[in-house]
């Protein structure tokens, strides 16, 4: 374990922002399309060295891979253990309402891949028809 009596040790939790193209590719992996799985690694590999890298640029002291090689955690957790399904009856997060323009940048991302209105079930309006068959 990394300690110091001089200072505070510095680290982070959560997702680190990947690129687009591993992004892709994961959400495409989730909905079952048969992906290399050579070429995902290498993808998921370099990702994760890049935030490595920026971390050590950051100063941050104790890094990790910053979820580069998950979708998610709600998508992960699911995954490896049973009891999580249904759908979620939550209100939509106010970052949505106050940048309308996260949620076309997200329905650029995922909608040709899922149906939008899952990753937000108490809003589907906001989808339009757009959801209903997407």
């Amino acid at each position: 374990m990394t300690t110091s009596r001089d200072r505070i040790l510095t680290t982070h939790v959560g997702s680190l922002p990947r690129n687009g193209a591993l992004s892709s590719l994961l959400i495409s992996c989730e909905e079952g399309v048969a992906i290399d799985k050579a070429h995902l690694d290498l993808k998921m590999d370099r990702a994760v060295r890049h935030v490595v890298e920026e971390q050590v640029k950051a100063g941050i002291d104790i890094g990790n891979d910053g979820e580069q090689q998950r979708v998610g955690f709600q998508t992960y957790v699911p995954q490896r253990m049973s009891g999580f399904a249904g759908e979620s009856k939550r209100r939509r997060g106010r970052d949505y309402e106050e940048y309308p323009e996260l949620v076309e940048d997200l329905m650029r991302h995922f909608a040709p891949h899922r149906n939008a209105a899952s990753y937000f079930p108490a809003q589907k309006s906001i989808f339009g028809k757009r959801s209903a068959g997407a």
